[in-house]
C-alpha cells in the first residue's frame, strides 16, 4: 500500500512538473555560426600554425522551466579543424597506407562532426524589443569526415587525404556564448551573439600528444 501511494505521488509530481515546463514554453531556433577553428597541442613538437574558417549550422530547442531560464538541446553539423606544423617526422593513420609527414611540414586538417549541444540559457527581461542572454554548456560530437592537405611545398604533396582512422570518433567540447535577441513579432526573434568553444579530450588517437579543438565565432539565428 505504501509503495502504491508513493508511486501515485511521484506520478502526480512528475505530471505537475511536466505541465509546468510546458506552460513556461518551448522555443525553437535555427542558426548558423561563421567561426574560426584551430588545434592546440600539449607537445612542443606540434605547433598550432593557423586557423580554418568554417561554418557550424543547426537547430536548437529551449525548454523553459522558469520564465527566464531554459534547458537547451540541439543538433548541429559542425565543421572544424586547424593548421599544425610537425617539428618531427610524424605518421598519420590513413584509410589505405599510413602517411609519413616530414619534419617542418604544415598540415591543414578539416574535420566534420555531428554535434548534440546541451546547456543552460539565462535571459534578461525584455527591454523594448531586446533581450540579452547568456548560454553555456557542452557539445558531445561524433566525427563524420576527416581529411588533411599539406601546405608546405617541396617535401610532400597531399590533397584532402582521408585521415579518419587518425581521428577519435568521439569529441567533447564545452562552450560559452553571449548575445541579444531582437523580437520582430509575436515569438519570432532574430539572434546575434558571440560564441567560444574548447575541447576537453584529445581529437586524435596520438599516444604522445593531446590535441584539442577550439573555435570562436558569431552565432546568428532565427527564433520561433
Amino acid at each position: 500500500m505504501k509503495r502504491t501511494t508513493a508511486t501515485k505521488i511521484l506520478i502526480l509530481l512528475s505530471t505537475l512538473y511536466g505541465s509546468h515546463v510546458i506552460a513556461q514554453g518551448l522555443e525553437i531556433g535555427v542558426y548558423t555560426e561563421p567561426q574560426v577553428t584551430w588545434i592546440t597541442s600539449d607537445q612542443t613538437g606540434i605547433l598550432s600554425d593557423g586557423a580554418n574558417i568554417h561554418l557550424n549550422t543547426g537547430i536548437e530547442f529551449d525548454v523553459y522551466f522558469m520564465p527566464n531560464y531554459a534547458i537547451s538541446l540541439g543538433l548541429s553539423l559542425n565543421n572544424q579543424g586547424g593548421k599544425i606544423t610537425y617539428n618531427d617526422t610524424t605518421t598519420l593513420k590513413h584509410e589505405l597506407n599510413d602517411l609519413i609527414i616530414p619534419a617542418g611540414v604544415t598540415m591543414k586538417h578539416n574535420l566534420q562532426y555531428i554535434g548534440f549541444p546541451v546547456g543552460l540559457k539565462l535571459k534578461t527581461e525584455e527591454m523594448g524589443y531586446t533581450t540579452v542572454y547568456f548560454h553555456g554548456g557542452a557539445i558531445p560530437m561524433l566525427n563524420l569526415r576527416a581529411n588533411t592537405t599539406s601546405l608546405s611545398t617541396g617535401q610532400v604533396s597531399l590533397v584532402q587525404e582521408n585521415i579518419q582512422p587518425e581521428i577519435n570518433r568521439f569529441n567533447f567540447n564545452y562552450f560559452v556564448e553571449m548575445g541579444i535577441e531582437y523580437r520582430l513579432a509575436g515569438n519570432t526573434a532574430i539572434i546575434a551573439g558571440f560564441k567560444w568553444s574548447a575541447g576537453f579530450n584529445d581529437v586524435t588517437k596520438s599516444d604522445f600528444a593531446t590535441n584539442n579543438l577550439n573555435s570562436a565565432g558569431l552565432h546568428l539565428g532565427l527564433l520561433f
